[in-house]
C-alpha cells in the first residue's frame, strides 16, 4: 500500500482504482507501480489487470520494469470518439475540425510547406537555426496531434449520423432503436 495514498473516494471499490490508475496512464507500468497508486495490494491489482487485458481495456508489454500495462490506444480511441459524439453537436464538432483545418493551413503559409510530411522534411535543412528546428519540431507534434483529432471528431459526425438514422428509421416503428432492420 501506498504511504502517499491519495484520498479515494468511498464509492471507489479496489477494481475502480486499478481501472482508472492504469487507464489514465500513457506509459506501460507494471502491476506494483499500479497497486501502489491505486492503494491495493499487488495481486489485487494484477487480478484487475489481467481481466482488463483479456478485455481489450490495456496492453500488456515487457520492459525493463517488468511487465506493464498501458491503455489499449484503439480501445481508448473509440471511446473519445463516442464521447465526442454523445457530448457535442454536430455544429460543434464541425467548428472543430474548421478550426484545425485553419491551423494547419496556417503552419502551411507559415512553413511555406504542402504536407506534414513536407514539414518534417524540413527540419533537416542545413539553414536553420537550433531554435528554428525545435520549433518545427514542435510544430510537427501539434500537427500529428490535430490529425488525430480531426479523426475522431469525422468518426465522431459519422457516429451521430449513424445513430440518427437508428433513431428515426421510420421501419424500426414500434420496435424501437435497440432492434436493428436485421434482426426483424
Amino acid at each position: 500500500m501506498s504511504d502517499h495514498s491519495r484520498a479515494w473516494p468511498e464509492e471507489m471499490d479496489a477494481a475502480d482504482r486499478v481501472r482508472h490508475v492504469a487507464l489514465t496512464r500513457t506509459t506501460p507500468r507494471n502491476a506494483g507501480w499500479i497497486a501502489t497508486e491505486a492503494d491495493v495490494s499487488r495481486e489485487t491489482a494484477v487480478k484487475y489487470l489481467e481481466r482488463m487485458a483479456d478485455r481489450g481495456e490495456l496492453e500488456i508489454t515487457e520492459t525493463a520494469d517488468g511487465t506493464c500495462y498501458k491503455p489499449d490506444d484503439v480501445t481508448q480511441f473509440l471511446r473519445e470518439v463516442r464521447t465526442l459524439a454523445e457530448e457535442q453537436s454536430a455544429d460543434e464538432l464541425t467548428e472543430e475540425l474548421r478550426a484545425i483545418g485553419d491551423e494547419i493551413d496556417s503552419w502551411k503559409s507559415t512553413y511555406d510547406v504542402d504536407s506534414l510530411e513536407e514539414l518534417r522534411r524540413s527540419v533537416g535543412n542545413e539553414d536553420l537555426s537550433a531554435t528554428d528546428r525545435r520549433e518545427r519540431l514542435e510544430i510537427i507534434e501539434e500537427w500529428e496531434y490535430n490529425v488525430q483529432v480531426r479523426e475522431a471528431l469525422q468518426l465522431a459526425i459519422s457516429l451521430q449520423r449513424s445513430l440518427t438514422r437508428l433513431d428515426t428509421d421510420p421501419r424500426l416503428g414500434e420496435r424501437g432503436s435497440e432492434t436493428l432492420p436485421q434482426e426483424w
